[in-house]
């Protein structure tokens, strides 16, 4: 017998709601079993020993579905990349401030920060290091001990900044590149959109210049910085002949110009 298809009285198929179906269903079947209690569906979800032994497996494995392994581990390195910053700054913080009197000492020992390059080899000076007048120049027998503190100081303090840099920026590289997996996988297979906000996406660049502007690298000494330092101490302490040089030049000349006012 073939299924009587309802319709309205102008002749047309009769359109009924989901609800209205599910009423006229039900109609004269009042003594249905459960009728007013909530639906017990634990055995409908339960697994089959297969499926509890598949499960067991992946939990002592640490094993999770690929587009949550992704997002996991995109947390992980964003949180290491975090770490690396709050490492070096409590590494690298107790060295500027070893480093700061042995700047503003050289600084106060020259005459300018132009001589100071001269005479150092250096391309450049700290930006946040300036001179103190409560600062005193270094002695001339200390003098080569300072510059030489302060460069091998310089050296700890770049090469802390830069392994930082490059740690950093690892894990930020790898943590976009989980994320952009996650967010793939997401696409192709819309039924694992996930429940929760998704990670935004890390932009390595700007943390680049925020890692830099953070750890500035210092100005280091010249390889050849002992010539040039020797350049500047003959000319700021001259030796004896050339101080009698230039003091019979002195003399000759002072006596020319007074022999032509005589004239």
């Amino acid at each position: 017998m073939g299924k009587t298809i309802r319709r309205a009285p102008d002749g047309k198929i009769e359109r009924r709601t989901p609800d209205e179906m599910l009423r006229d269903a039900v109609v004269g079947d009042t003594d249905l079993p459960g009728k007013g209690k909530p639906l017990d569906l634990k055995a409908y979800f339960q697994p089959d020993a297969e499926h509890r032994m598949a499960g067991k497996i992946l939990r002592d494995n640490n094993a999770l579905p690929p587009q949550l392994q992704e997002r996991k581990d995109a947390e992980e390195h964003l949180a290491k990349a975090e770490a690396h910053l709050h490492s070096a700054s409590e590494k690298i913080a107790p060295l500027r401030k070893a480093i700061r009197p042995l700047a503003q000492t050289l600084m106060q020992t020259f005459s300018h920060s132009a001589e100071m390059r001269e005479a150092l080899g250096l391309n450049a000076l700290p930006e946040d290091f300036h001179p103190s007048s409560k600062t005193p120049p270094a002695r001339d027998t200390d003098l080569l001990l300072v510059i030489e503190n302060y460069g091998q100081l310089c050296k700890r303090h770049n090469a802390l900044v830069d392994n930082l840099t490059a740690r950093c920026l690892e894990n930020l590289r790898l943590a976009r590149e989980n994320i952009e997996a996650s967010k793939k996988r997401q696409l192709i297979n819309r039924s694992l959109l996930p429940p929760y906000a998704p990670i935004a996406t890390v932009d390595i660049e700007a943390r680049r210049e925020d890692i830099q502007k953070r750890f500035a690298r210092l100005p280091e000494l010249s390889p050849d910085w002992k010539s040039h330092l020797k350049t500047w101490q003959r000319f700021r302490r001259p030796s004896l002949w050339q101080r009698v040089f230039r003091s019979a030049r002195f003399t000759l000349s002072r006596a020319g110009r007074c022999g032509r006012t005589d004239d």
